[in-house]
């Protein structure tokens, strides 16, 4: 059953609300007491619209001046919030659907396309992407960074193809780590939370001469197991060992030179559900799924000119896992280069090439023999991915408006050459209004799975036929598949109110073609082994479908005081099938009512007396009707105390309104997901 999300119990809240920010209000006026600890307090308005991103045009430009729809989850953003993950620091995002699925697992996709294995969204840290190859997704688990090092996290909602790529169709993440020159001295921070669960981290940085910087840094957390819907153990389970370091060296005036790589290892617990053609036909398994891996980066900066300068990084990527029903080895080396060169008339060229090497290894094994199965063919694969890109920004009517024109030209193994062209365009009406407006191109690639697998990924009763056989579903690869295209309209206005009060709006619609799903290839076979007979539904895949979504986002920055700032945000989500015809759904994702229509977040950010702070975050997530998902509200709470410069201590607690509730249904692999639970926690860090 639906459950409306405007409602009595939210207006309530509302005022509740309203009665704690007048009470803090009132507080506030009673000292003047500022916030001594350094890097701390309310960012301002102004410093916010200040900040530069790079996620949109690969060079340097601020946020108000960008022809896309963007968001920056700054360094407060993260230490307010009480966040222990990138996921979980992503819901504040307008546009951005996140929805956890067990204690380590995910489903995160910018406009709509949110399962596990979302193959929309292109992440990246400092530059290195981090989807796995094997299904163009990311396995969030592994993306631990030590939160204290990131500068900020821009997100883009639209596409990125021209710049970044196949696969950066719906958005595009970047976290961006600070400079090694900005971490200087000694952290520890130390985290307990309710069932079980901790966290430690460390780090140094100091300088080698008065050229390089570095810094090193380790991490450890444990995090104890949820529940499922039946309140039963879910043995998902989670910790994980990181470490790694950074070195920015300024070799001289127009040289700067950055290193820096990281190792981790861990397990990721889950929970398995499969069927067998003996009674009880449903099983369930548990196991911990072991990861591990390290990564090493290298970039250049060249400047010749203010006008001329090249930037050349290459890194090289080492992922190992073993889940249940497969393992892989991936190694990626990749390579690139940009050049940006300012002509004349303030015509801005950036052009650029790259190449990929990545290297694929699965075991292929059954991990439970004859009923579920998972094979690549072959099971070593060699894959090579050539790009470049040119594009070139001009001003226009004296300096108030800005064309982007660009496209970015890549051949892959899989289905050859690709183009992905865009227009963009900025006008700024007067010193406080802007509008912007864009018309983008971009593909998504098949992954590996979808071009060499075959798997048997489900299974149904047929009681009444076939003499009561169970008929598992079995995807087979198609190396003839296309890549889907998708062609996306966008707009979007920004607006300084006054001197406190800032809006962004944006809209969209998107028409995707050629979608890949999967399509029966004929009726159930009966297939045998020496123990067992069953049916076998042979589903291939292919482009099956297209589809359109559209929408609107808008968020909101209101600084009230000095000391006190709220940020709102709402989403608002369509998504159409179109010329489905007899595809079936092969992944989640796909099907209308799997996203949420309606996102909200509401975030404040209040310093009190006494070096206080008080920090609340308001979401509200509409239903997923398809998967059984009633709405929710979740309300979050960090307060935290800096008696000195060097220590803060707080204490907060995560879905304050539920014991527990569930956000994702169980996944296509079989993963049970989890009730996300009530956790309450305490943290300690030191600065020396």
């Amino acid at each position: 059953m639906n459950s409306p999300l405007i409602n009595k119990e939210i207006r309530i809240l509302f005022l509740t609300l309203h009665h704690l920010m007048a009470v803090c209000f009132f507080l506030g006026t009673l000292s003047s007491t500022p916030v001594s600890a350094k890097d701390l307090g309310v960012l301002s308005l102004n410093e916010l619209l200040d900040l530069e991103v790079i996620s949109v045009a690969k060079v340097p430009e601020k946020v108000t001046d960008t022809p896309a729809a963007i968001y920056i989850i700054t360094q407060e953003d993260l230490r307010r919030n009480g966040v222990q993950s990138i996921p979980e620091a992503l819901r504040m995002v307008p546009g951005l659907h996140v929805y956890q699925i067990d204690a380590n697992k995910w489903a995160v996709s910018a406009r709509g396309y949110a399962s596990r294995f979302a193959n929309k969204m292109l992440v990246m840290i400092d530059g290195r992407t981090v989807y796995s190859t094997l299904f163009s997704g990311v396995f969030w688990d592994v993306q631990d960074v030590m939160l204290e090092d990131i500068d900020r996290i821009e997100v883009v909602r639209g596409p990125g193809g021209t710049l970044w790529g196949a696969n950066a169709v719906n958005g595009v993440i970047n976290i961006i780590s600070k400079d090694s020159a900005d971490t200087q001295g000694g952290l520890v921070s130390v985290q307990a939370e309710t069932s079980a669960s901790g966290e430690i981290s460390t780090r140094y940085g100091g300088w080698l001469n008065d050229r390089v910087s570095y810094r090193l840094y380790g991490k450890y957390f444990d995090r104890g197991n949820f529940e499922t819907p039946s309140d039963e153990d879910a043995a998902d389970n989670w910790h994980a060992a990181r470490g790694g370091f950074r070195m920015d060296m300024n070799l001289t005036a127009s040289n700067k030179v950055t290193l820096q790589g990281d190792l981790y290892e861990g397990e990721s617990g889950e929970s398995i559900k499969y069927l067998t053609p003996f009674p009880p036909y449903e099983n369930i398994d548990f196991t911990d799924a072991p990861v591990s891996g390290g990564n090493m980066l290298g970039r250049w900066i060249r400047t010749f000119s203010k006008d001329s300068e090249i930037t050349v990084q290459a890194y090289y990527d080492h992922i190992e896992r073993n889940e249940i029903f497969v393992d892989e080895t991936v190694d990626t080396m990749d390579i690139d280069l940009q050049h940006r060169l300012d002509m004349v008339s303030g015509l801005e060229i950036l052009w650029g090439m790259g190449y990929r090497y990545t290297k694929g290894n699965t075991a292929g094994k059954e991990a439970i023999p004859g009923i579920y199965s998972y094979s690549l063919d072959p099971q070593i694969r060699e894959d090579n991915l050539f790009s470049g890109f040119l594009q070139g920004r001009i001003p226009f009517a004296e300096d108030k408006g800005e064309i982007t024109l660009g496209t970015k030209l890549e051949h892959n193994d899989y289905t050859g050459f690709e183009w992905q062209p865009s227009a963009r365009a900025m006008w700024n009406l007067s010193a406080d209004h802007s509008l912007w407006g864009a018309i983008s191109r971009s593909v998504r690639t098949p992954s590996r799975i979808e071009h060499d697998a075959d798997v048997t990924a489900g299974a149904f009763l047929l009681s009444s036929q076939q003499e009561g056989l169970l008929t598992f579903v079995r995807l087979i690869g198609n190396e003839e598949a296309e890549s889907e295209t998708v062609f996306s309209y966008e707009t979007g206005y920004r607006a300084r109110l006054n001197d406190n009060i800032f809006i962004d709006l944006s809209m969209y619609y998107n028409k995707y073609e050629n979608l890949i799903n999967g399509l029966p290839m004929g009726a159930p076979f009966p297939e045998y082994s020496s123990t067992s007979s069953r049916l076998i539904l042979p589903i291939q895949i292919d482009n099956g479908m297209d589809g359109e979504t559209y929408g609107a986002e808008i968020s909101c920055r209101w600084s009230i005081a000095n000391w006190w700032r709220l940020t709102g945000g709402f989403t608002w989500f369509q998504f159409n099938a179109l010329n489905m015809g007899d595809s079936q759904e092969a992944r989640q994702g796909f099907e209308e009512d799997q996203n949420a229509n309606f996102l909200f977040s509401l975030v404040s950010y209040i310093d009190l007396p006494g070096n206080f702070e008080l920090n609340t975050t308001l979401y509200g997530v509409d239903s997923l009707d398809e998967l059984k998902i009633d709405s929710y509200l979740r309300l979050d709470i960090n307060v935290a105390w800096h008696p000195t410069e060097d220590m803060t201590i707080s204490a907060g607690g995560h879905n304050l309104f539920n014991d527990s509730h569930q956000e994702f249904n169980d996944t296509m692999d079989g993963i049970l997901a989890s009730n996300i639970p009530q956790t309450f926690y305490t943290k300690l860090t030191l600065t020396f």
